[in-house]
């Protein structure tokens, strides 16, 4: 669990690395868009992966196009999502929410529309980080919702495994805890203004410290549930991690999988703000 938690907070230091690297070169939206990417198409491939261990036959490549296709779409400025996609993508969200609610059953709609699912689960809901990163000051907008959201992760291993004693999904993901989950929104929410505070100084001015520990509450608690549907998908499949790519992480869903739900939640919450 510590190797995880610093291989999460080592890798996400190289993505920002990353893009300072883009930023150098005057391209930093290219390379975080090429990040986001690279990343959801990863993470799509590994959920049809998954989603062929529970008897699904999902077309991937043409899920694979489709996401590829949307993301680029969405980036170029191509298209533009109507007003009413966020509000559609959290009814979206509801519904992947309520897969929890029966987790030792397969789903059938989900092996039946297995090449949808896979397109509507990452490329359409990391869709809303591409936007978001197109705005002005957008990319570092996108870069503090990562850090909310994974810090969430962080706070959860480094509370929950050592004080965790009331479980909240043993049949999902038995090694989070109440503890953990609560000791990762308060981590967030520090970790979030922290980051706010040092963006004000470099003249990025989206959030106050304030309202960025205030936003990251409910991103923070939303990012939980979200890792959980992809521990649900991965319980169904019966693998331990999505891939082998990231030492100490798994694969490209295991790095993503708590943004997935929380995209849109971010991305309606900071256009409010």
């Amino acid at each position: 669990m510590k190797q995880r938690a610093l291989s999460t907070i080592g890798l996400w230091l190289v993505v920002g690395l990353m893009l300072a690297g883009f930023n150098a070169f005057g391209q930093v939206k290219l390379g975080g868009f090429l990040l986001i990417a690279l990343l959801g198409l990863g993470a799509q491939y590994e959920v049809y992966a998954i989603l062929r261990q529970t008897g699904a036959n999902p077309r991937t490549t043409v899920g694979l196009a489709a996401g590829a296709l949307f993301l680029t779409a969405l980036f170029m400025g191509w298209v533009t999502l109507h007003p009413s996609a966020p509000w559609l993508a959290l009814i979206w969200v509801a519904v992947l929410l309520s897969l929890l609610a029966r987790p030792l059953q397969n789903h059938e709609w989900v092996l039946r529309l297995s090449t949808f699912f896979g397109v509507l689960y990452v490329p359409f809901l990391l869709g809303f980080l591409v936007i978001l990163a197109r705005e002005p000051q957008g990319l570092w907008a996108a870069l503090w919702v990562v850090v909310a959201t994974k810090f969430t992760d962080v706070g959860g291993l480094l509370i929950g495994v050592p004080f965790g004693k009331h479980k909240i999904a043993p049949n999902v993901s038995p090694a989070k805890s109440v503890e953990g989950c609560i000791g990762g929104v308060l981590l967030s929410a520090g970790v979030s203004a922290l980051v706010a505070w040092g963006y004000q100084l470099a003249g990025i001015t989206f959030l106050t410290p304030g309202q960025a520990a205030l936003c990251a509450l409910p991103i923070a608690a939303l990012s939980i549930p979200s890792d959980l549907v992809e521990s649900y998908l991965k319980r169904r499949g019966g693998v331990k991690d999505s891939g082998s790519t990231i030492p100490g992480i798994g694969g490209a869903l295991d790095l993503v999988d708590s943004l997935l739900l929380v995209a849109p939640v971010a991305y309606l919450l900071l256009k409010v703000v």
